[in-house]
């Protein structure tokens, strides 16, 4: 009666250990499989049939993680042992499986069998390997990139967001820039916990000096940057760079491209990669690019000054006359028997008229002479175009050129400098002039505006030979030129000055003939 409760109470555990999803077997203490699950016989694909009996370390080619004596030694000290397990499927594949072991006794205490629960991690081994690769990869990359990287944890920021929208705040933007405090408030709680070597030598401090808050590096001219990069992450943009300014540790600042990139989770949580790039150099080199540029602008003004000179001359020449023919009038009047006050009076006034047109005429050459930096301010087109066209008069005299200006009286204004706007005016005016010098018919010049919207169209129109296709896709390269004598530089600095005001400039042939220059920009 006795033996047949036992033999139940087996069955009914054999039953439910059949019925577990984990592999499950027992062998005895000679190493012969006495019992195997269904867990077992579908992970390990060797049906029951087959296993029982079976050695199970030579069945599954079990590899231990440690001498199987120690652990057998382990198992019988305390009863139970566990550990991972390298072994090999019925179909020759290995898998690493999680097993427990546990030691059963008899009545009288003696061993009698090993009990193995085992669950396959083949899947998570694999993956925490991989994960593990994976970090000491981008470690490896992190630390041996040539650009400055910094891992930024953010977790405090996270909490100063939802701390403003605890307190009734919705609109980030708006927030910021009603509390622009707040910034350097965030930028505060933005802790730097890693940088690689290019940082260490790009900050000029050892790593350890370098983390913490990163408000050390950012100066309050930066801020607004830091900003528009957690704006970013919480529009759940992908990325954001900017060129900003950062401090080195001796406070020195320098300018540099910021990059970072976001988790999905935006600032709320977790780090963020940032990138930063030392332009220093760049923008120095751009610097001497700009101020080469406005230096060969400025020689390009002076040497088109040059070939102005007779018409200078003659412009200058008028009032001066004008002067001393008033004061020779003037003298007679007052060496008259009775001197005339009057007539002398209004000699010397006409005298002071042409004084001030001579000083105008010469401001507008030394205008043009200059070399100051650019100065953006609202311009009157037309009030513009009619100044440098006065250069342009003993120019257009000496090539029986005639000069038609059309310009609209609603243009308005431009925002940009008055100078290089008239050095473009020139310089176009005086291709057409070239242009038409020697041919025969009517040489017209037409310097036209209009307004088109929020823009200003300036028109520059010869009845030249026109714009031939070859030269249609050079014509504003620099030093290519159609003439023989000609440096190939006016049209590039038109295009320069054209495009740096924010405009375009593009070259036809006339439907009548000719050559026809459109100059667009942007209405003040």
């Amino acid at each position: 009666m006795i033996t047949e409760d036992v033999d139940r109470r087996r069955q009914d555990l054999a039953e439910m250990l059949d019925a577990a999803h984990d592999a499950i077997f027992v062998s005895d203490l000679e190493g012969r499989i006495t019992f195997w699950n269904r867990g077992a016989a579908a992970l390990y694909g060797h049906a029951r049939e087959t296993a029982m009996g079976g050695d199970p370390d030579v069945l599954l080619a079990t590899r231990y993680p440690a001498e199987i004596a120690a652990i057998k030694a382990q198992l019988i000290e305390t009863g139970h042992w566990e550990g991972e397990l390298t072994r090999t499927t019925a179909a020759g594949e290995t898998v690493v499986v999680d097993g427990r072991w546990t030691l059963r006794r008899d009545a009288a205490g003696t061993p009698i069998e090993v009990l193995e629960t085992g669950r396959d991690v083949t899947a998570a081994r694999k993956a925490a390997l991989d994960l593990k690769y994976s970090e000491y990869r981008y470690s490896n990359v992190f630390r041996a990139m040539a650009v400055s990287f910094w891992e930024l944890d953010f977790n405090d920021l996270g909490e100063v967001l939802a701390d403003l929208q605890a307190k009734g705040m919705t609109d980030v933007r708006a927030y910021v820039a009603e509390h622009p405090e707040v910034i350097r408030r965030m930028i505060e709680v933005s802790r730097v916990v890693d940088v690689n070597d290019k940082s260490v030598a790009l900050f000029g401090a050892p790593r350890e000096d370098l983390l913490g808050s990163v408000s050390r590096f950012w100066p309050r001219s930066s801020e607004r940057v830091f900003a528009e990069s957690v704006f970013a992450a919480l529009e759940r943009r992908h990325s954001y760079e900017a060129e900003a300014r950062f401090c080195k540790a001796d406070g020195t600042e320098f300018d540099a491209l910021f990059t970072t990139c976001y988790p999905r989770d935006g600032v709320k949580r977790g780090t963020v990669l940032v990138g930063i790039v030392d332009i220093s150099d760049r923008l120095a080199a751009q610097d001497a690019l700009r101020k080469a540029e406005a230096d060969l602008a400025h020689a390009a003004r002076v040497s088109t000054l040059g070939e102005l000179t007779a018409s200078i001359a003659h412009e200058v020449n008028q009032p001066l006359a004008a002067i001393v023919t008033n004061g020779e009038a003037g003298l007679r009047w007052i060496n008259r028997a009775e001197p005339d006050l009057e007539e002398a009076r209004a000699a010397m006034g006409r005298m002071i008229v042409e004084g001030q047109r001579a000083s105008d005429i010469i401001s507008r050459i030394r205008a043009l002479a200059s070399n100051k930096d650019p100065q953006r301010a609202p311009v009157a087109l037309n009030a513009a175009i009619e100044d440098a066209a006065l250069l342009l008069k003993r120019e257009l005299a000496a090539h029986d050129v005639r000069l038609i200006l059309a310009l609209s009286p609603d243009v308005g204004e431009v925002l940009g400098d008055r100078v290089q706007l008239q050095q473009v005016v020139i310089n176009l005016a005086m291709n057409g002039i070239q242009a038409m010098a020697g041919r025969d018919g009517a040489r017209d010049l037409t310097l036209s505006t209009r307004r088109a919207d929020d823009r200003v169209v300036l028109e520059v129109a010869d009845t030249g030979p026109g714009v031939a296709a070859r030269n249609a896709q050079v014509l504003f390269k620099a030093f290519h030129s159609t003439k023989a004598t000609g440096m190939g530089m006016g049209l590039s600095i038109s295009k320069s000055i054209v495009e740096a005001h924010g405009g375009v400039i593009a070259a036809e042939t006339a439907q009548d003939g000719g050559a026809l220059f459109r100059v667009v920009l942007p209405a003040a």
